[in-house]
């Protein structure tokens, strides 16, 4: 009981503290979004590249001329295999044995007499 009436009594005791609040006059203004854009710079573009270019490039052969890298690459790295062939002839038919690879088509389009371009002027 206590609780809630020291809640109460501080709630009281902010909203007359309080007292009434005036609105400021707020003025609409258009904010300028060109102006806070920063234009990238050609040379800074190119030397943030090269220089990414550069930190990648040592980093990749500092990995790959690590020989404790190369070590477990060898021992659980997977080997490209070559497909398994299988010599003879094919169980399939040849597909020129098929008929209807020789079926002509009822469409057969008509080229154009003449062509109409459109006015450039």
């Amino acid at each position: 009981m206590r609780f809630t009436f020291g809640v109460a009594l501080a709630a009281a005791a902010m909203a007359v503290g309080a007292g009434t609040v005036q609105a400021q006059n707020a003025k609409s203004k258009v904010i300028d979004t060109e102006s806070l854009v920063i234009k990238p710079i050609e040379a800074t573009t190119n030397f943030a590249g090269k220089t990414l270019n550069f930190v990648s490039r040592v980093t990749s052969e500092t990995i790959d001329n690590n020989a404790l890298i190369r070590t477990v690459n060898n021992l659980f790295g997977n080997t490209k295999k070559n497909a398994p062939t299988q010599g003879g002839l094919s169980p399939l038919p040849d597909p020129s044995t098929y008929p209807s690879t020789y079926y002509k088509s009822p469409i057969q389009p008509a080229m154009p007499k003449y062509q109409t371009l459109p006015n450039r002027r």
